[in-house]
């Protein structure tokens, strides 16, 4: 059995199933792109790094609303093998996302852009997740500016294979004009990056 089948069973319904009258805001499509990918990977000693952990105010395991991807990635990483560490400046979401994982997972109280930049450059990122950094609907410039910041700290730790995703892209649903991703979507078509995925969430491959 492959992780994305697990994934495909355990969790892409419900990712599909926000609370009350919220939009359906699709990671699952992407996350099981993202997870066939990895799953094609002859070593499966992953390393996998999220920028913004899951957090309470949406409830514990919230997967149609905030995603709970701390939650699914420490899956991920116990059903094969490897590394995966999440990072957030918020030390009530730390806690939150602590007590919500098996003790596989680290989870940092850290600025996300500094605690990239301090990753040893050896240690190569499988999979590079980025969702600090609330964007708003009438300002989203600093989230967006944040972002491109984080993938200028992480470049180095990544290779050729490695896959970026940034949730929220389209966060306000007017196709990634206002979302998360607008100015590391630029980047990367600069650089001449796979885009495999872009909705809701939008993927690279490097």
């Amino acid at each position: 059995m492959t992780y994305s089948k697990r994934f495909s069973s355990k969790f892409f319904s419900k990712l599909l199933k926000p609370a009350g009258n919220n939009p359906v805001r699709d990671r699952a499509t992407s996350f099981e792109m993202i997870f066939e990918l990895l799953d094609q990977k002859e070593d499966k000693n992953f390393l996998i790094v999220e920028t913004g952990c899951m957090r309470a105010d949406h409830g514990q395991l919230a997967f149609g609303d905030d995603g709970a991807s701390t939650h699914i990635f420490d899956d991920f990483i116990n059903f094969y093998d490897g590394e995966f560490y999440s990072v957030d400046i918020n030390q009530d979401n730390v806690n939150h996302a602590q007590s919500m994982v098996s003790d596989k997972t680290k989870v940092v109280c850290s600025d996300s852009v500094k605690y990239l930049w301090s990753l040893p450059k050896d240690k190569k990122i499988d999979f590079l997740y980025l969702d600090s950094y609330d964007v708003r609907r009438d300002n989203p410039h600093p989230s967006q500016l944040h972002h491109v910041k984080e993938m200028c700290a992480a470049i180095d730790k990544l290779r050729k294979g490695s896959i970026v995703c940034i949730d929220d892209h389209d966060a306000f649903f007017t196709g990634g004009a206002i979302g998360k991703g607008t100015y590391v979507k630029e980047f990367m078509d600069a650089i001449g990056a796979e885009c495999i995925h872009e909705g809701y969430q939008i993927v690279w491959v490097i």
